[in-house]
This record gives C-alpha cells, structure tokens and sequence, in this order.
C-alpha cells in the first residue's frame, strides 16, 4: 500500500467523519432549540395557569367578603326595619295619648269657665 493513498483515504475519512459530526452538532443543536422553545411554552403554560389560580382565589375571597358585607347589611337592615316598626308604634301611642290629653285639656278649660262664671242669684 502507498503510504499516500493511505494518508490520502486517513484525510477523506477525517473528512467524512467531520462532516458526520458537524451534522450530527448541528441536528442536536437543533433538537435542543426545539425543547428549549417547548420548555419556555410550557413554563409560560405552568406560569399564565398559576396566574389564573391565583386570580381565582382572589377573586374567591373578595366574593366571599362581599357576601359577608351583604349578610351584614341585610342584618342591620332588618334590625332597622324593626327599631322604625317600634317608632312608629310608639309615635301612634303618643298621639292617641296627645289627643286624649288634649280632649281632657279642652273638658277642663269648659269646666274651668263654667265656675268662672258669676251666678246669678236665685229668687225664692
């Protein structure tokens, strides 16, 4: 064997070989984009869902606070309907008493000028 042909098929097969590796670096390279961009959509798949939860439980307890402040309003509502019931109802009382006073009142002032009045006297 010629030791030029030997070098010369040593170098076409580095050559190859190179060729084969370059290939090889260049579809891993590509591969590895392809799961990086995967990855990142996943991340911002995981992150934008986690961002949703956590909205929802905000928007949960703002619901459930707005529920309470509802309940309480309703409780209060309902206790000033009563104390308003109580008030007119005593209102009533206190008119009929007024109107009874005040009848009483005007018996009194009658009675009151009719012993004011000079008697005349009386012929026997």
């Amino acid at each position: 064997m010629d030791s030029g042909s030997f070098w010369q098929s040593l170098g076409g097969g580095a050559a190859v070989a190179a060729a084969l590796t370059l290939v090889r670096l260049w579809v891993e390279y590509r591969v590895r984009g392809h799961d990086r961009r995967a990855e990142h959509e996943e991340r911002g798949r995981r992150h934008q869902a986690d961002a949703e939860a956590r909205l929802e439980r905000i928007l949960q307890d703002r619901l459930a606070d707005a529920d309470r402040r509802l309940e309480r309003v309703a409780l209060d509502l309902h206790a000033e309907r009563l104390r308003c019931g109580t008030l007119e109802h005593e209102h009533a009382l206190l008119q009929q008493a007024y109107t009874l006073l005040k009848e009483q009142h005007t018996a009194l002032q009658a009675e009151h000028a009719r012993e004011q009045q000079p008697r005349l006297p009386s012929s026997n």
